[in-house]
């Protein structure tokens, strides 16, 4: 019998690796799926790239993403398409969109950047996902009169984890790096998501605090909306300095009761009792909002109550896109749909296990370090130290 050389026991349900390395299915999808979602790392003995999307079991692919090409796909910063969006239409139309681009962005002459830049010499080698192209400016761009840029792409391709861009000036080259969007990093870099269509409803979706999405803040009085019959707000990530008035923790799911939603006017309206009270109230009316797109939470109020039934200030939401946020008001973006995505074909894949399997696996990324805990849950409190950092990590590249 072979060795499992994670768990060191005889060979359960096998699962190969690329390197031909074999390991009890369990054992090898607990180390890769608690890493979303990519759901990617090392083999254990070599070091060779292994995935849920190269794993094989019986000679079949264990599971396969949604999306498996390059061609079609747009990747945008900030969620929104001409603000320097990626369009890959095809090996022979690749090109930049600036239709959206703000009024700051100009020419060295004056003039705005073109609505659409495209690449030339390009190349894509289809088994690293690795994208090439030259951008070439004239007149210059910021002082700046050639890009030259190397992309690569998540196996999903929900998103660009990695690669670079090479800017020439005539003062040498400055080198801006790509990083995955899940990855937590305040240092200046360009973050792509792909793009898709906004949903036609709240349900299915997951709000997370603050005016830009960051995954760590899930957990932390996120707004989950599985369904009309199953919304909750997750505390599973919450600090904890937050405490019930009794001195307990939050639970990881307190869910909406009487709850209803207004297509029309995009109004969700619920209640959330606290038996044991939380900062001083029992009950927590919400009338939440949503933007014409569903990206974000754009008006209403969370309504307190005391024990006795007075109703205590209440907490109104802001719009994150009119201008910048306040401390006093709250702020709500939606997760982004390719990494909602993931999320369900994850929640799927899951499912099919046998269910002695499911446990184990956990439900989202951990903190990289207790400072990038503190320092995400600090700008969900601080609204506009986080709107200084997402105009920070937005560039015209």
């Amino acid at each position: 019998m072979l060795e499992c050389p994670i768990c060191l026991g005889n060979v359960e349900d096998p699962c190969t690796a690329p390197c031909k390395h074999v390991y009890c299915r369990h054992c090898i999808l607990q180390v890769l799926l608690s890493s979303p979602p990519e759901w990617a790392g090392s083999c254990p003995l070599c070091r060779t790239h292994i995935s849920v999307y190269n794993l094989q079991k019986d000679g079949k692919l264990l599971m396969e993403p949604e999306v498996q090409s390059l061609w079609g796909c747009i990747f945008v910063q900030s969620g929104k398409i001409g603000l320097a969006s990626y369009h890959f239409d095809s090996l022979e139309d690749c090109y930049i969109s600036y239709a959206a681009a703000p009024s700051s962005w100009r020419l060295d002459d004056g003039n705005p950047p073109p609505e659409r830049k495209s690449w030339t010499e390009v190349s894509y080698d289809e088994e690293t996902r690795t994208f090439r192209g030259l951008i070439e400016w004239d007149p210059a761009f910021h002082g700046t009169h050639k890009w030259v840029y190397r992309i690569e792409f998540s196996e999903d391709f929900a998103g660009i984890i990695g690669g670079e861009i090479i800017s020439h000036s005539q003062e040498g080259t400055q080198i801006k790096p790509f990083l995955a969007p899940w990855i937590f990093d305040w240092e200046r870099h360009l973050s792509y998501l792909r793009w898709m269509p906004p949903p036609s409803t709240i349900f299915g979706s997951v709000y997370v605090q603050g005016v830009a999405y960051a995954s760590v803040l899930e957990g932390v009085a996120s707004y989950h909306f599985e369904s009309p019959e199953d919304c909750y707000i997750s505390y599973a990530n919450a600090p904890e300095t937050w405490r019930l008035d009794d001195g307990s923790f939050p639970p990881r799911q307190k869910p909406f009761e009487l709850v209803s939603y207004d297509e029309a006017s995009r109004t969700f309206k619920g209640t959330v009792r606290w038996r044991e009270g939380f900062d001083g109230a029992t009950r927590w009316d919400y009338t939440i909002v949503f933007s014409e797109d569903l990206g974000h939470i754009s008006g209403g109020k969370v309504q307190p109550y005391g024990s006795l039934g007075f109703p205590q200030p209440p907490q109104h939401y802001g719009d994150p896109t009119l201008q910048l946020p306040t401390p006093t008001s709250m702020y709500y973006v939606r997760k982004p749909s390719a990494l909602a995505a993931t999320d369900r074909l994850r929640s799927h894949f899951l499912n099919s296990l046998p269910s002695q399997q499911n446990a184990p696996f956990p439900e989202r990324p951990e903190f990289t370090s207790a400072s990038d805990a503190d320092s995400l849950r600090s700008n969900a409190a601080d609204p506009v130290a986080q709107a200084q950092e997402t105009q920070r990590g937005c560039a015209i590249q």
